[in-house]
């Protein structure tokens, strides 16, 4: 028996002459006799949110042991190179939001030390999660982390690992229209038709948008008919109409720029949209119409 890895130890108990010797194996160095091959995974695609998630990012990550060290191997500890615990991931304006969760999503629990601690159970592979709170609404650029894990019980000459994480955040935007079917405004698909009424008097009509996106967006407004409603039986016969947004009232003869702001939150900003007409009593009859186009750009 090699003295460095063994030894046994003595306990008497006297019971008629009776000596029970318990013998036991020693860690060298906290060094375990088992040995075997392990890797680590960290994707940097996020799983599909659910609403109960709110925009948050669930990033899958595994660990993979041998048949030999799952049958050793309790925990790893998992550190974030630099981080904090709740701020493992840095992005383009500091660090984020972040943490680590089981399979389950439940938290996983700290040591003394600043690190996570992820219990093996026995298994081979173990499943786990980098979390990213809303990140959904993190600012266009580069997230990253750097993490090192150490298998526990230590084994000789291949204890740790280190792996990176980096998510890309790509500028977005996307919006929404209250009110089908109120105050004379229906939409099929993308085209959106708003009956402004009896032109003979004046009408006004709110497009109610909600809007959502990671950064500023551009509003670009333009009008097929330079801000005229146009006769469809008599070209040359038309009505002007206007259009009020951000408090102020313009028409459509050049297109109409406007920018949002603060629009990364869990329910979007609004984004209220005027049209009104001028009482035109001797207007001739007939169906009146234009298109307007509204783009959204994120900047």
């Amino acid at each position: 028996m090699n003295s460095k890895e063994h030894k046994c130890q003595w306990i008497q108990y006297i019971l008629g002459g009776l000596i029970i010797i318990f013998c036991s194996p020693v860690l060298a160095n906290n060094i375990v006799t088992c040995g075997g091959e392990w890797s680590v995974s960290v994707s940097n695609n996020p799983v599909d949110t659910s609403l109960r998630d709110r925009g948050d990012f669930w990033f899958p990550a595994s660990i993979e042991l041998s048949k030999s060290l799952a049958m050793c191997v309790k925990t790893v500890e998992i550190e974030s190179m630099g981080r904090g615990v709740d701020r493992i991931v840095r992005g383009p304006q500091g660090d984020v939001a972040s943490s680590l969760s089981d399979e389950k999503r439940v938290p996983l629990i700290q040591n003394g030390k600043g690190s996570y601690v992820l219990q093996t159970l026995g298994k081979r592979r173990i499943n786990f999660w980098l979390y990213i709170s809303k990140g959904k609404h993190l600012s266009p650029g580069m997230y990253n982390s750097e993490l090192r894990f150490a298998i526990n019980p230590k084994i000789e000459h291949n204890s740790e690992r280190y792996a990176s994480f980096q998510y890309t955040a790509k500028p977005y935007v996307k919006a929404r229209l209250n009110g089908q079917g109120q105050n004379g405004l229906s939409y099929t698909g993308s085209s959106i038709r708003l009956d402004i009424g009896n032109l003979t008097k004046k009408n006004h009509h709110t497009l109610d948008f909600i809007v959502q996106s990671n950064t500023s967006v551009k509003v670009w407004l333009t009008s097929e008919n330079k801000g005229q409603l146009v006769n469809m039986d008599t070209p040359h016969r038309t009505i002007p109409y206007f259009i009020i947004i951000g408090g102020r009232r313009n028409t459509l003869a050049s297109p109409i720029e406007y920018n949002l702001y603060n629009t990364s939150n869990l329910k979007g900003v609004p984004l209220k949209i005027g049209v009104e007409n001028e009482a035109s009593p001797y207007a001739t009859a007939g169906i009146y119409q234009d298109v307007m186009t509204m783009s959204l750009f994120a900047q």
